[in-house]
């Protein structure tokens, strides 16, 4: 092995365990807590393996080192070649077996391309969140929380479309509600405090109230629909509880910082609440989808009790 990449190897710690030779490109380093930028502060308990002060081009090429962003990282941008691949497999495969419809077709473009966005958003924020550059690394922050919105969206339309399939009114009307929440979130990022710390719980409660929201269009469709006796109440409601069940596991870990909380230092590169969140977040976008796949069949194979209704 060449001399010069000998002096590019680190040795960092994984645990308390046993320590790792990871091999960086010359011009980058890897810093504990203490050492970086006041703007990258913000989990104290994961104590080493930061990236900072770098240019574009080693944030890049950072991409292929151990840090304690890897796994945020890349488990985004597999998310990402995930939702890619799923939507081919949809307008090939699954949609053309069910007889869909062009709005068919639209709709699962767009739930699968939000979802593609958010985790590309996610993928970058990651990325360059090291940036030297303060302003550009808040950049990438501000476009980060977009994706989350955006995630959020796709998970709304599919669901809403196909709850009041058989109901053009309200499924108009709900779709222009969470739209224009979306649009609210965007225009709220504008704010010159948005991003700051001092925001942070304002943050959180916009998101959850965003997300939350859900719960309203689906009483009002479960009441619709006939009450829990229904058929399709009961199919679909699970389904539905459970999205909400990873959401609220993933919401908790991310807000706790759960568990390096409780061993600072130990999971700075694998096992920290982000990582888990993460994770959380390409399983329940991936439930959402695998339930948006079920009740289209259901829909294409029962029809509506009255199709003037139909949109």
């Amino acid at each position: 092995m060449p001399h010069k990449i000998l002096k590019s190897a680190h040795y960092i710690e994984l645990g308390s365990y046993q320590y790792w030779p990871v091999l960086v490109p010359r011009g980058i380093r890897l810093y504990t807590y203490e050492q970086i930028p006041l703007y990258l502060r913000q989990n104290p308990y994961i104590t080493d393996g930061y990236r900072a002060y770098l240019p574009s081009r080693l944030c890049i090429k950072s991409l292929f080192i151990l840090s304690n962003e890897t796994v945020n990282i890349w488990s985004h941008l597999l998310g990402f070649f995930l939702f890619f691949s799923l939507g081919l497999y949809d307008m090939t495969t699954v949609l053309p077996a069910t007889g869909a419809s062009r709005e068919d077709y639209v709709i699962y473009s767009i739930g699968l391309f939000c979802f593609q966005v958010s985790m590309l958003c996610s993928v970058g924020y990651h990325l360059f969140c090291c940036h030297r550059s303060e302003k550009s690394s808040r950049r990438w922050t501000a476009l980060d929380y977009t994706g989350i919105s955006i995630g959020i969206l796709g998970c709304y339309v599919p669901g809403v479309f196909y709850a009041f399939y058989c109901n053009n009114y309200w499924r108009q009307v709900y779709l222009i509600a969470v739209l224009a929440m979306i649009l609210g979130v965007f225009f709220a990022q504008i704010h010159p405090h948005y991003l700051t710390q001092q925001w942070h719980r304002l943050r959180l409660a916009i998101f959850c109230s965003v997300a939350g929201y859900g719960v309203v269009p689906t009483i009002h469709w479960v009441w619709l629909s006939g009450g829990f006796g229904a058929d399709i109440v009961q199919a679909f409601v699970p389904r539905v509880l459970v999205m909400y069940l990873i959401a609220a596991v993933a919401f908790v870990v991310y807000v706790s910082k759960v568990p390096e909380r409780y061993f600072p230092g130990q999971l700075n590169y694998l096992g920290s609440s982000h990582q888990l969140w993460h994770v959380l977040v390409v399983i329940m976008f991936y439930w959402w989808h695998q339930s948006a796949v079920f009740i289209t069949h259901y829909r294409h194979s029962q029809p509506c009790p009255d199709q003037s209704l139909h949109a």
